[in-house]
């Protein structure tokens, strides 16, 4: 196994060669998630993992987790996710219209490994009827992270290369290096900042048709203005920005035009070569980890055709204790009350709450 450096992303950002998945041991694929969570963006290149074990070797370091998930076991208790899923397939009238689009294309957009768990297939790919098979159109993605507008977002995701990918490029940019530069006042200011989030059909992935947009809504930001700080902390503890520019609307207390001054300073210094890094594939099985919380991804180049598989996850079998990403109250706060519903209320394993 062999470690070196990423260009750009700042001080973050590393390639890792020479894995094989057949004999990688449990310490050793625990010693790659560790190192991950101080880089930030991990890339293990030309791999032999397959879309059927990556779940298995994912959730080594914590398990699943989809905001749109517990926005529906949220919506109508007493129900198992599978159950709700399995009525809006059926067209049952108990299930929200919406919901019912939104679970039927999840349905279309997932494969089913050996196991019976579930692998997100991000690709523009449709059935024989036009269906979508993936969770975005052809074409760039925007920067952006996912579940950006949710309190309860994922810290983490693995997505793994599998077929037409030479030619495109899964781009990344940390902002921790970014946030310890500016003066201790502007700092003070985004230490302070609460961003007001909002959904935009089109404006991540502009193919998008009217159902993705829809996955994506309830994905990304299901409810309009959601209020979230600038500043937040990562799994691996290294503060940075939750800026993802394609759901922040404006700042709380500003008017649009006073917020629109603000990031258009914040982006002149931040989306900048020394803090972002285009991955443009080599090989179709690369596999990407990266952070969700201070990390933006996008996606550039020639997609059609490309298939990769996607899984959101926690770290919590690689933290020591309880990870608060909020640095300040009332959402401190409120994020542990959240997320002790959250993880009872959709039975996640191995998570690590507050004593």
């Amino acid at each position: 196994m062999k470690v070196s450096k990423i260009p750009g992303l700042g001080r973050f950002g590393i390639f890792i060669d020479n894995v094989d998945f057949n004999t990688l041991s449990n310490e050793e694929w625990m010693t790659i998630g560790k190192l991950h969570m101080t880089n930030l963006v991990t890339i293990i290149r030309d791999c032999n993992l397959s879309w059927e074990n990556q779940t298995e070797w994912v959730t080594k370091f914590g398990d699943t987790r989809y905001g749109i998930r517990y926005l529906i076991l949220k919506k109508y208790p007493g129900l198992m996710w599978h159950e709700v899923v399995g009525l809006a397939l059926k067209g049952d009238e108990s299930i929200d219209p919406m919901d019912t689009l939104r679970l039927r294309n999840i349905a279309r957009m997932q494969e089913t490994g050996p196991d019976g768990r579930h692998v997100m297939r991000v690709t523009g790919q449709r059935d024989k009827d036009g269906n979508p098979l993936g969770m975005f159109a052809e074409g760039e993605l925007a920067w952006h992270s996912n579940e950006s507008g949710t309190r309860t977002f994922t810290p983490g995701v693995a997505l793994l290369g599998s077929q037409n990918m030479i030619g495109s490029s899964t781009g990344f940019l940390t902002t921790p290096d970014y946030y310890e530069s500016v003066s201790n006042a502007f700092r003070s200011e985004l230490d302070e900042m609460v961003l007001l989030h909002r959904f935009t059909p089109g404006k991540m992935n502009p193919g998008l048709r009217v159902e993705q947009d829809e996955v994506m809504h309830a994905n990304m930001c299901p409810v309009d203005d959601a209020e979230m700080p600038m500043v937040m902390r990562s799994p691996g503890g290294i503060i940075g920005l939750h800026y993802s520019i394609h759901t922040v609307h404006s700042i709380k207390g500003m008017t649009k035009a006073e917020s629109d001054a603000v990031f258009a300073e914040i982006d002149k210094e931040l989306f900048t070569p020394k803090y972002t890094y285009d991955h443009w594939y080599q090989s179709n099985n690369d596999f990407c980890l990266f952070d969700n919380s201070i990390t933006l991804h996008r996606r550039l180049g020639e997609t059609k055709n490309r298939m990769c598989y996607r899984v959101q996850h926690d770290y919590s079998n690689l933290q020591d204790g309880f990870w608060q990403p909020y640095l300040t109250e009332p959402f401190m706060s409120e994020y542990i009350d959240e997320i002790k519903y959250y993880v009872a209320l959709a039975e996640i394993k191995n998570f690590k709450l507050p004593a």
